[in-house]
């Protein structure tokens, strides 16, 4: 039996140019929003496989897991797998979704510009690839029209020592008595400069407050929202990073 997600899809396989989802198929995107956990009758596919085989899933539903990322010039699919030259990128839309849908869709991926992600993130979405090239600002080969947002999830970094402004690290962490967590390995030292870690939403995690008991520490899922250094002398900088908590792991 067919999932409401796949029979929205063919309802959008079959429209063309400017024409609308009808108010039976807006219905049926609502529902499918609701309940896109029941898409096993959509085939999941590789971002590498896609790239690898485009002709074989233009106009298709299909599931794909990905690198969704929010550029200057746009929004694209991509897998580190897998990369592609800026002439095969392949771009990310909503497609002919009504305005209903389409908002709850572009709702749902406009969280990738928070603090929290820093505009990236992994995802598994539901949509049709479009054989569209677009040469202009927003450059594109091929349009991957998303239907359905299952999951987004930040893209993360292991830390080793250092850390980069609208990056996301997994860590170990421990208190500490002067910024409130030290990351386990300590960040590596740079001469002539002073480093601060401001952690702006430690006091929303409690079960930080224990850390300093165990040995390996606590670890956690963070964003690093900015890195500012200051010269303060001819041979002497202060840093200061400030860092988002996500979730302890």
């Amino acid at each position: 039996m067919k999932t409401l997600l796949t029979l929205i899809l063919s309802v959008l396989l079959f429209g063309a140019g400017s024409v609308r989802v009808s108010a039976i198929g807006r219905s049926l995107a609502q529902h499918a929003q609701a309940t896109n956990k029941s898409n096993d009758s959509i085939p999941i596919i590789s971002f590498c496989e896609l790239v690898k085989n485009a002709k074989l899933y233009f106009d298709k539903p299909a599931r794909v897991v990905a690198k969704y990322e929010m550029a200057t010039e746009g929004r694209y699919l991509s897998d580190d797998k897998c990369a592609l030259s800026h002439d095969d990128q392949i771009g990310a839309g909503e497609g002919m979704l009504d305005e209903g849908h389409g908002k709850i869709v572009n709702m749902q991926l406009r969280k990738v510009s928070t603090s929290d992600y820093g505009g990236r993130a992994m995802v598994t979405v539901a949509g049709i690839l479009r054989n569209s090239s677009r040469r202009d600002f927003w450059w594109y080969r091929y349009r991957f029209d998303i239907v359905s947002v299952e999951d987004i999830a930040p893209v993360t970094v292991p830390y080793e020592g250092e850390l980069q402004a609208t990056r996301t690290y997994r860590a170990n962490v421990r208190a500490d008595a002067h910024y409130g967590l030290a990351l386990i390995p300590a960040l590596k030292w740079r001469e002539h400069y002073a480093t601060r870690i401001e952690w702006i939403n430690l006091s929303a995690f409690p079960k930080l407050r224990g850390v300093k008991h165990e040995a390996s520490g606590q670890r956690i899922l963070f964003t690093v929202l900015s890195d500012e250094i200051r010269q303060m002398t001819e041979s002497r900088w202060n840093r200061t990073i400030r860092c988002k908590i996500i979730s302890v792991e």
